[in-house]
């Protein structure tokens, strides 16, 4: 009863628009890489690109973007956008300020889809007080939640606007969407959250589906730091060997195959077109309980149980 008062119309442009499969942009800030990787992603087919103020590569992409849409003939509409608000950004007049920064960094007139990154202002815990001095004294004014709530009802506004045409969260454990559902607007599109096999996160992902809210799977490969080890998994590359694939493909098809969508992210030209063969890759039952028993876990990203 409560979620049909929220408004659904960020679900329902992310269901209506967002592609499976995208460019994730993490890490990568060289202009001739980021143009080299979007031209062969937009060339296989690829429309869709992952950011965020804290990759401090919005600058650089909006420079590129126009030259390559005009040169794989696609108009801004064609693609995908998502940005995320950094940590530091997030309160009232700070988030909109940061958007509209993004806006203009990405020369784009809106953004599909924008992310709070983190349910913390920082990597501190959830009962951290931000303390402000004012008049000589010290004096608490805010924490993570009441910043949270701020920078998601500024969204909601942006997104009234049509600035941003969809919005959600980022490393959003079950309590952070409890409380954020108790007191938004529109109800989240997107959580975007590490998942892979090694770190499966199916307790939220279930959650999620329950809440009408797209599950989006961050390092499926692991994440630069485990990316090694996860690549090296028996299981995983029995499968690979059974589908004549490679393991990362393997890793990427598990996300599809749950209705995850995923964000691989790549500095080599090469693994662009590899990645993208992850669409095509059934995996069977057997494979995906196989897949689901791995005892090993390993959170390989920051952790926002402690927010």
């Amino acid at each position: 009863l409560e979620m049909a008062k929220l408004d659904l119309k960020a679900v329902e442009y992310v269901k209506e628009r967002m592609p499976m499969i995208g460019v994730g942009t993490y890490q990568v800030q060289s202009q001739s890489v980021l143009t080299d990787t979007i031209d062969e992603a937009f060339r296989l087919g690829y429309r869709f690109i992952d950011t965020a103020q804290i990759y401090r590569n919005e600058a650089v992409l909006g420079r590129i973007l126009p030259d390559l849409l005009e040169r794989h003939s696609l108009d801004r509409e064609d693609i995908f956008i998502t940005s995320k608000v950094s940590p530091a950004n997030q309160g009232k007049g700070k988030t909109s300020k940061s958007v509209l920064k993004t806006i203009t960094d990405l020369n784009t007139p809106y953004i599909d889809l924008v992310l709070i990154h983190w349910p913390g202002t920082s990597r501190l815990k959830s009962n951290h007080k931000v303390r402000e001095k004012e008049g000589g004294g010290e004096m608490v004014v805010e924490d993570n939640a009441k910043l949270r709530a701020e920078t998601y009802a500024e969204l909601e506004e942006l997104m009234d606007q049509g600035k941003i045409r969809s919005i959600g969260v980022s490393n959003y454990e079950i309590k952070h969407l409890d409380a954020l559902l108790e007191e938004c607007r529109i109800l989240p599109a997107v959580n975007q959250c590490e998942c892979h096999p090694h770190f499966r996160n199916s307790e939220l992902a279930e959650y999620c589906k329950q809440k009408g809210i797209h599950f989006q799977a961050y390092s499926s490969l692991g994440g630069p730091s485990y990316v090694d080890d996860l690549i090296k998994d028996a299981t995983i590359n029995k499968i690979a060997k059974a589908h004549a694939i490679s393991p990362a493909v393997v890793l990427l098809a598990w996300g599809l195959n749950q209705g995850y969508s995923i964000l691989p992210r790549t500095q080599n030209v090469k693994r662009i077109g590899e990645n993208w063969k992850a669409i095509d890759i059934k995996l069977s039952e057997t494979e995906m309980k196989e897949i689901g028993s791995i005892e090993k876990s390993n959170k390989a990203c920051w952790d926002p149980s402690v927010v």
